[in-house]
């Protein structure tokens, strides 16, 4: 009877020369020293817990946190992102090959699962990494390969759409539960270092679970096109470009769509539902009213918003925050607004929304976290629910 033979080390851990089980390690698990922190260093778990969260709303377990972070070296959490960069793409590329072997195989749950979680690796890797850009923008490309691979496996209908915007054709997809429409619709817009095809996607399973459809896309400074082509102060214009492409589409319900953003997206969206009609609902998930407060933001943010509006330092970006980035001169929402955020955000301070409150004329509602950071990721599992049903309950969605 023959017998094979199945290798269960850990890639990322290739070279490394760590045997688990060694009398020099003494006690170990699969994931390190048996530590509070399984195998990160104190410093590591501090400087990257606040990522952590975040990372498995994307799909990405405990697991794969603690095998890639417990031997990073990371001593800030606003610098030193190539030795996180270097070991998330291997965690990436190890589960692109176990998406290509699950294909081979016919297992096409674990391609889909395998393939999902290669994109997050991937954006993780180069999400706040801006020391070498052409290694970025290989990070980046590699996040959209792996979802366009995966989309044969996915449990939602995945369409890709191109969305014209003067000369520049934006992509982007629509995201619906499998079945007859038309549906309604909700269009999502970025932070300004999340990617379509994770955080949003992650959002967008909840809104098809209720029965509708979520469009998403990159506009300029956004995905593809970040580091690019820099991102306009009146985005509601590219909005509008999506919105018109959405309402084309045989199976939305042109009279249902709403609009959801996330931080720095969740001001371009309530911004944009003032200005275009026909929109029914908006979502702000910890955006704000305006962004006076530019130089007290941490310095990883700083450099995210000059990367992406295209200028060269904290100056010329000021002065845009100050004279543009505000809802000062816009028009009051006349929709529902639903706003969640937390009440310890540094990025955002929970008085910028505030003042969306007040600017909001079409009744407004807040979910508000004490103790809660930037988008109050501690909380994921209580006000996603509670937004999608809110927008399922103002776009009509049957069987929500």
């Amino acid at each position: 009877m023959s017998r094979r033979l199945i290798d269960l080390s850990l890639p990322v851990e290739s070279g490394q020369g760590d045997t688990i089980g060694s009398a020099a390690d003494g006690l170990r698990d699969a994931w390190g020293p048996r530590t509070a922190a399984n195998g990160m260093s104190q410093k590591t778990f501090e400087t990257c817990e606040l990522f952590f969260s975040r990372l498995g709303q994307a799909g990405l377990d405990w697991g794969d946190i603690t095998n890639v972070l417990k031997d990073v070296r990371k001593e800030s959490t606003h610098g030193d992102w190539a030795h996180w960069h270097q070991r998330w793409s291997e965690l990436g590329a190890d589960y692109e090959r176990r998406f290509a072997a699950g294909i081979q195989a016919g297992h096409l749950e674990t391609a889909r699962v395998c393939g999902l979680k290669a994109a997050a690796c991937h954006h993780f890797a180069e999400f706040f990494f801006f020391d070498d850009p052409a290694s970025k923008g290989a990070s980046r490309r590699k996040v959209t390969e792996l979802f366009d691979r995966s989309i044969p496996y996915l449990r939602e209908a995945v369409s890709p759409l191109t969305i014209p915007y003067g000369e520049l054709a934006m992509p982007g997809y629509l995201i619906a539960p499998r079945g007859a429409g038309p549906l309604p619709a909700v269009i999502l817009i970025n932070g300004l270092d999340s990617a379509k095809e994770v955080e949003l996607y992650a959002f967008a399973r909840e809104l098809t679970a209720r029965g509708m459809a979520a469009v998403v896309f990159d506009g300029p400074g956004q995905g593809v096109f970040a580091g690019k082509l820099p991102m306009p102060v009146d985005f509601e214009n590219v909005v509008t470009a999506v919105a018109d492409t959405v309402r084309g589409l045989a199976s939305v319900d042109a009279g249902r769509l709403g609009i959801f953003g996330v931080s720095f997206g969740g001001y371009l969206a309530a911004r944009a539902a003032a200005r275009i009609c026909g929109l029914r609902a908006c979502v702000n998930l910890s955006g704000g009213f305006d962004h006076d407060n530019y130089r007290q933001i941490n310095s990883m943010v700083r450099t995210d918003f000059r990367f992406v509006f295209g200028v060269p330092d904290d100056d010329a970006m000021e002065r845009i925050c100050h004279a543009s980035l505000n809802l000062k001169q816009v028009e009051p929402l006349r929709i529902p607004l639903l706003a969640i955020h937390g009440e310890l955000d540094s990025i955002i301070p929970i008085e910028s929304c505030q003042r969306m409150l007040d600017w909001a004329r079409g009744g407004s509602e807040l979910i508000s976290y004490a103790g809660e950071r930037h988008v109050a990721t501690n909380y994921f599992g209580d006000f996603i629910p509670r937004f999608s049903d809110w927008l399922a309950d103002q776009l009509g969605a049957v069987g929500a």
